[in-house]
């Protein structure tokens, strides 16, 4: 999709992602559709929700940037050289199959920048109506989520921080245009990335219920994501700025941040054995989650890319004798929760991905069956291990994570075993999730246990880079 295509398009698509039918009922034109969904203040939040739901997508947040292309890239499964995730697989960026993912992606998360910019333009151009309360915690959720749009693509479009921050390689838009924009430096994405998680901290720190909830999160909710971490909440803020500071190599900041959540475990609090072995709960650790979205349609997710009934070529899986999960991943524990319950022996004689399944309950009380969480407090405890200078101190923000997930504590003698302890712990947490690949490349690995062979494969510095799409150079 051209960029001055999708420009043109703006003022309406921000209609559709509202979610709301009556406005697609009512006079096309662009003026009338607008004035006429911002008349009320309800307005504004539905257009708010309707970032929300498109986040949760299939075709970004509820699968196509967590469980399914992302962890693709990050090695967790053998993908058959007919399933359409192969080329990707292979890091084989100039395959059409690929380049039309990754095109999908761009396009994806431009459009969802131009909406952002659109929004805080009707907020000034209508916003009126709103007291201030809602008007400033309306655009710190907007500065957030724009913020954290920007980073994915510096993470998916840009080398390591560390490595290249120079390079133009992307445009920066902070306002719906026409115009196509230069492309920028990383540094340059960077700092805007960070002003606007700065304001975003000032605005929610004044508005945002999460502030004074006693515990934000919650094990079960009901239909509807009325829980604040389904929005872009002030803790999901200083998340960011965590995950943001440590891209960029600033280990102080990082951990500050870090630890700043650590001080609020009580809101995000451990998931508990007795809560997992019920009903009402789930696997993806509810009430660690920060911020998550909701996807309605994750168990067809689930079914078309994980159930053992699968057929080879189209299922995603690791290797068929189960040595990658049982004894690489989760080194013999069985009784680790995140083996235990997510990983599953059932339908094929080798563990199976179970984190998505909605275990045959279609309960529309039961939320949680449909959400994919983006950011938990396990990520904060192994930010602030690998940010901390004090090797004992970093060995317990490691130990105090295993021992919630129900595995011995170890010993970490040196700063190199650290780093293996982090990388190990960051594999078993965020499977499906699509963190790891990040990661990975963070850190420059160069080569990686590739969950298809249980063996080592090599990985260049190419491969952690996504090419621009033909959509967005063929104008230029």
């Amino acid at each position: 999709m051209k960029k001055k295509f999708i420009y043109i398009i703006a003022a309406l698509a921000i209609i559709a992602l509202a979610g709301c039918k009556k406005w697609l009922d009512v006079k096309p034109e662009d003026k009338f559709v607008e004035e006429q969904l911002y008349a009320t203040p309800q307005g504004f939040e539905d257009a708010m929700n309707g970032f929300y739901i498109k986040n949760g997508s299939s075709e970004m947040y509820g699968s196509r940037l967590t469980m399914t292309t992302l962890d693709v890239l990050a090695q967790y499964y053998l993908v058959s050289s007919g399933h359409s995730q192969y080329t990707m697989s292979t890091y084989n960026y100039a395959d059409a199959k690929s380049q039309a993912i990754i095109d999908e992606i761009w396009s994806n998360m431009y459009l969802n920048i131009l909406n952002t910019n659109k929004y805080f333009e009707s907020l000034d151009k209508y916003g009126q109506i709103l007291s201030d309360k809602s008007m400033k915690r309306l655009k710190g959720e907007a500065y957030g989520l724009r913020a954290f749009y920007y980073f994915d693509l510096m993470r998916m479009f840009t080398k390591p921080y560390t490595v290249d921050s120079l390079s133009k390689v992307m445009p920066y838009y902070d306002k719906p245009t026409y115009n196509i924009s230069e492309f920028q430096p990383t540094n340059f994405i960077m700092k805007k990335v960070l002003e606007d998680l700065s304001k975003a901290e000032q605005l929610l720190l004044e508005t945002d219920p999460a502030v004074t909830q006693t515990q934000v999160s919650r094990v079960t909710f009901a239909y509807g994501r009325n829980t604040r971490n389904y929005q872009m909440n002030y803790y999901a803020i200083k998340a960011l700025q965590a995950r943001v500071n440590l891209w960029k190599g600033d280990k102080v900041a990082a951990l500050a941040a870090a630890k700043f959540l650590i001080d609020n475990q009580a809101k995000f609090p451990w998931i508990k054995q007795a809560d997992l072995n019920t009903i009402t709960s789930n696997k993806t650790f509810a009430t660690e989650m920060i911020y998550g979205v909701e996807n309605p349609k994750l168990n067809d997710v689930f079914l078309n890319n994980f159930s053992p009934s699968l057929f080879d070529s189209n299922i995603l899986a690791p290797n068929a004798s189960g040595t990658f999960i049982n004894t690489t991943v989760f080194e013999g524990n069985a009784t680790d929760y995140r083996n235990q319950y997510i990983w599953k022996v059932n339908g094929r004689p080798y563990p199976t991905f179970f984190k998505f399944n909605d275990d045959g309950n279609v309960n529309p009380a039961y939320n949680f069956y449909r959400t994919v969480p983006l950011i938990r407090m396990s990520e904060m405890y192994l930010i602030a291990a690998e940010c901390e200078p004090d090797l004992t101190v970093a060995s317990g923000y490691v130990n105090l994570l295993r021992t919630n997930r129900n595995c011995p504590t170890i010993t970490i003698a040196n700063t190199a075993a650290l780093n293996t302890a982090i990388m190990k712990e960051f594999r078993k947490e965020v499977c499906g999730e699509g963190q790891l690949f990040f990661y990975f490349k963070r850190t420059q690995a160069l080569s990686i246990i590739a969950g298809g062979t249980n063996t080592s494969m090599s990985i260049s510095a190419a491969n952690y880079v996504f090419p621009l799409p033909l959509s967005e150079t063929t104008p230029r």
